[in-house]
């Protein structure tokens, strides 16, 4: 019998021990800032989603700061610091991430001024086709005997570094 009050006695101090949830709280926030870059989809207006998604994730580093400050300032009153330690570690990740998606939003280059709009007439250029011959938009709307000219033009241009 003294053997098991022993052991209970032992084990008592370690079972009364708390968790903290403000390390995953703030984790679960970071996460939440990265999601938000998706709300344009949505139909949710895209100019403040950087911002959104920078305060989202700044808050919830700091929550998880706040855990992580208290599994380890109170080393006898919480357990969890590998677990607190990993979330630390996720939130730091995401926190970067949404660092480098406002810094890369906010440097959109505005729309020229001097870009073609929507209903205005296209300038002659001339391209090849895919078999190779030179075509001009004025050729291409004339028409020609055997064909019938085009009602409209469809542009597309690419954007990108390839």
């Amino acid at each position: 019998m003294e053997k098991w009050i022993l052991r209970f006695t032992i084990g008592a101090p370690f079972a009364s021990r708390k968790r903290t949830l403000a390390p995953w709280m703030g984790l679960l926030l970071t996460i939440l800032g990265a999601f938000t870059n998706g709300l344009p989809f949505t139909g949710f207006p895209p100019a403040p989603v950087p911002w959104i998604s920078l305060l989202l994730s700044l808050m919830g580093f700091f929550v998880v700061l706040f855990g992580l400050w208290q599994t380890f300032g109170q080393p006898t009153a919480y357990k969890g610091k590998l677990s607190s330690a990993l979330a630390t570690g996720f939130s730091l990740l995401f926190l970067a991430g949404a660092m480098v998606f406002f810094w890369s939003a906010r440097h959109i280059p505005r729309e020229s001024a001097a870009a073609p709009q929507v209903g205005q007439r296209v300038p002659d250029f001339t391209l090849p086709d895919s078999t190779g011959h030179s075509v001009s938009l004025t050729e291409l709307f004339s028409g020609s005997a055997s064909k019938e000219p085009p009602k409209a033009l469809l542009l597309v241009f690419y954007r990108g570094y390839w």
